[in-house]
């Protein structure tokens, strides 16, 4: 009986010294594809619980095959780890399986970057291993150019190439208007809403802010870059506007998620985001909703470039569109918004030159992404 006893207190003592060494965290797909390097979040309040992390220690996550895998530590611009993120692939309807233990992590190269171009009139630029983004800051307004527009940069790359692009086209080594093999900037933006940010919409016109004027950068890498602008107060009729903008792009997204906040002393205010429609080609506009009983998809085919190829925009509000339009310039979806409070979605683009040879391949693509948006994987600790 003794012996019975012991061996049970073994187990258990084993068990739980499992237990707090390892956590196993089995990732389930609900969606009839395959889900590839979708980055994952867990609070980092339970790891640290589970595993009795004290101060110094450190994780590594390792996947089925005991490799490790890249990680990012969250702190959204506080003091205080929130969670922790990881890619994952998990088959259609099926399972996998991550371990978060102990350990001293390898070194990866990060996915994701972005930073202030003083040396470029303060813009904001950020990237990751699929595609690049630029918004426009304070120096650039100063010599008259104002746009609150977000700019799009096509890559086929996975590199990181803000730091070059901009160092070998101040420098008159190579412009990044042209490309050089690793892809360009021929979108255009001037004064409009660019790719997919949004504006008050007050009696039929588009309210647009100038420049931002302040920056703070939240989290920056490997794996997610978010960052917070802020502009001064502008007007939609006779109502100033106060408007904060946080955008976040995780590793191997074609797609920001973007968080607006407007003040306003009005109860209820309409909001457009946008998509710029190029006036000289107004005949080649060509947009589509995606779906006929509007589920929150607005998408554009730029006008093809014989040189430069194709770019394909979206917007995707997983709460849906209101209205769905063209007006002042821009194809828009409109929705009403209570001042305060957070109004989210994703934007983004595709280039044909980098993995979309058609408007039809990309709407195809976003129809799937609205569906990933809609139908999270399925995070179990164990």
């Amino acid at each position: 009986m003794r012996t019975v006893l012991l061996i049970i207190l073994i187990a258990i003592i084993s068990g739980c010294t499992t237990g707090h060494n390892k956590i196993d965290v089995v990732i389930k797909n609900p969606s009839p594809f395959d889900r590839d390097n979708e980055i994952t979040e867990i609070e980092w309040n339970r790891v640290q619980e589970i595993l009795s992390i004290k101060e110094g220690e450190r994780v590594i996550v390792t996947d089925i095959n005991k490799k490790q895998v890249i990680y990012q530590l969250i702190i959204n611009g506080r003091s205080n780890i929130e969670s922790i993120i990881f890619p994952v692939s998990v088959k259609a309807e099926g399972e996998s399986v991550y371990t978060i233990s102990k350990g001293q992590p390898e070194q990866f190269e990060p996915l994701v970057y972005g930073r202030l171009a003083p040396e470029r009139k303060d813009d904001f630029a950020w990237e990751n291993n699929r595609t690049a983004f630029r918004i426009y800051g304070p120096a650039l307004k100063s010599t008259g150019e104002i746009s609150n527009g977000m700019d799009f940069w096509a890559k086929k790359t996975e590199e990181l190439i803000i730091d070059k692009w901009y160092k070998n086209d101040l420098s008159n080594i190579a412009s990044y208007h042209t490309d050089n093999g690793e892809g360009l900037d021929f979108y255009k933006v001037g004064r409009t809403l660019g790719l997919g940010m949004t504006a008050p919409f007050f009696n039929d016109t588009l309210c647009l802010g100038d420049n931002f004027i302040n920056y703070e950068i939240l989290d920056n890498g490997p794996l997610r870059i978010t960052f917070r602008l802020t502009y001064e107060p502008y007007f939609a009729g006779n109502n100033e506007i106060v408007e904060t903008r946080v955008i976040s792009l995780d590793a191997y997204s074609y797609f920001n998620r973007v968080t607006n906040i407007f003040y306003t002393n009005r109860e209820i205010i309409d909001l457009a985001t946008g998509i710029v429609i190029p006036e000289e080609n107004p005949e080649m506009v060509e947009s589509d909703a995606i779906y006929g009983d509007n589920k929150g998809i607005i998408a554009y085919e730029t006008p093809s470039d014989s040189i430069n190829g194709t770019i394909y925009t979206a917007a995707i509000n997983p709460e849906r569109f209101d209205v769905i339009k063209v007006s002042n310039g821009h194809y828009l979806g409109i929705n009403s918004y209570k001042p305060g409070d957070e109004y989210s979605y994703y934007a983004g683009g595709g280039w044909s030159k980098a993995g979309f040879n058609s408007f039809e391949k990309w709407k195809e693509f976003l129809k799937r992404q609205k569906e990933i948006i809609d139908n999270p994987l399925i995070t179990q600790i164990k």
